[in-house]
């Protein structure tokens, strides 16, 4: 099967795309390249927004610029996917570098409808449970706890419809919003180890950072129920990968 590469990419960074051009060239893989969405040109964004509950989960009153045409960019990705017959497709972000066993474990992904969205990077460890045994040594793995980071993910048609519905008005940068499984059902997934990881020039993120000018000094207040809405997020992550874990 062709697989579908998706790749998010600002008009003006010209380096990061021509550096994944180079990436993907190289092993074969044909990609789409995807414009992203430019924030601060978003008219009305405080509709999009569920501004109480971004304050409870965040610790901050609003989404900055960034994080906003990040969040949508990758819903764009998601609906020009489901445009399409595919039954899966793999989203990057242009600071990415796929390395050569990745194309193998794709392949050895889709041999079982076992996963709905498979994260191929992410930042923190994320206490993994190994589910199977995929090519190459690599493991198909179910985290339970937090790992971040939206650089680099498969996801087939049950996963993108269930989000593009779920995910609006935002309530958290994307990468957390995309990582609740207990409340949408969907199985997602890591991999170990990881088949890709950040270009040399991913050091320095332009599109989905966290905007300087949104962060404030937190209250007592607003640090407990920021505390408390975070740790109900891991004790429900938790308990929830232990039965995605055995099941």
């Amino acid at each position: 099967m062709t697989q579908l590469f998706y790749v998010i990419n600002l008009d003006r960074d010209i380096k990061r795309l021509a550096s994944i051009r180079a990436n993907l060239g190289t092993l074969g893989l044909p990609f789409e390249r995807l414009p992203a969405v430019i924030g601060k040109e978003i008219p009305d964004w405080e509709k999009l927004v569920d501004l109480s509950k971004y304050s409870w989960r965040n610790g901050r009153a609003t989404p900055g610029p960034g994080e906003l045409g990040c969040y949508l960019s990758h819903l764009k990705a998601m609906e020009t996917f489901l445009r399409t017959n595919a039954p899966w497709c793999v989203i990057l972000e242009d600071d990415v570098e796929v390395l050569p066993t990745c194309a193998e474990v794709l392949r050895s992904l889709a041999e079982k409808d076992d996963w709905d969205l498979v994260k191929l990077f992410n930042f923190h460890s994320g206490m993994p449970a190994k589910k199977r045994a995929l090519a190459g040594g690599h493991r198909l793995v179910v985290h339970l706890n937090r790992t971040t980071s939206s650089a680099a993910y498969v996801i087939n048609r049950r996963a993108a419809a269930i989000l593009l519905k779920s995910m609006l008005p935002i309530s958290e940068q994307f990468d957390h919003a995309m990582d609740r499984p207990w409340e949408n059902g969907l199985r997602i997934r890591g991999i170990r180890p990881m088949p890709v990881v950040l270009a040399p020039v991913g050091h320095t993120s332009t599109i989905g950072c966290v905007d300087k000018q949104t962060k404030s000094r937190r209250t007592i207040v607003t640090t407990v129920k920021l505390f408390l809405a975070r740790a109900r997020k891991e004790i429900s992550r938790f308990g929830y990968g232990l039965f995605d874990a055995v099941r």
